[in-house]
């Protein structure tokens, strides 16, 4: 998976420490928390999770390899904090089978590592947009707007909105897809 690397020195000072530590955290929290989601379904289930695991990752800090994926690294450990979770709920109801949760969670691991692929191959093919283009997506994208309310405020017809909309959401749709394609062929 994508993540944060950094280097942390093991003889770093205490405060240094917790400093990398407390930032390699940060960058991570959402992903695994949304790991630990797609693995127990439950939000309070997954925030308790989420806790124990950044426990464990403390704890463990030091056995946590320089350069290495953080993010991936963090996802494993929730990963078996969710294994002990399971644990504890097993006489509570009926809980899917571990090997279908070990499948199951490589496959989220998997998907959060192309969802960033995505995100940033949208980014890239968002900058290669026409300026109007992007202002258009821009103005149907805010809260509570509509395609009918873009047109109007336009003062253009809802079909011709809907349709430019249409083809502008295919062309991004086209460079993202070329843009992971190059990717995936490139070391």
């Amino acid at each position: 998976m994508a993540g944060h690397t950094e280097p942390v020195s093991p003889s770093a000072q205490p405060d240094d420490r917790m400093e990398r530590f407390a930032q390699l955290l940060a960058t991570c929290q959402r992903k695994v928390f949304l790991y630990i989601m797609a693995l127990v379904h439950n939000p309070t289930d997954a925030e308790e999770i989420l806790q124990e695991t950044n426990l464990v990752l403390w704890r463990k800090f030091d056995q946590y390899r320089p350069g290495t994926d953080f993010i991936q690294w963090a996802c494993r450990v929730a990963y078996y904090e969710v294994l002990k979770y399971r644990e504890k709920k097993a006489h509570q109801e009926h809980l899917l089978s571990s090997d279908f949760l070990e499948r199951f969670a490589d496959e989220v691991e998997q998907f959060l590592q192309e969802a960033d692929s995505r995100r940033e191959a949208l980014s890239g093919c968002m900058e290669k947009l026409r300026p109007q283009d992007r202002q258009l997506l821009w103005q149907r994208y805010q809260p509570q707007a509509s395609t009918r309310s873009v047109a109007e405020a336009l003062g253009r017809s809802v079909q011709g909105t809907r349709k430019s909309l249409h083809r502008i959401r295919m062309t991004l749709l086209e460079c993202i897809r070329r843009t992971l394609a190059q990717q995936a062929r490139s070391p």
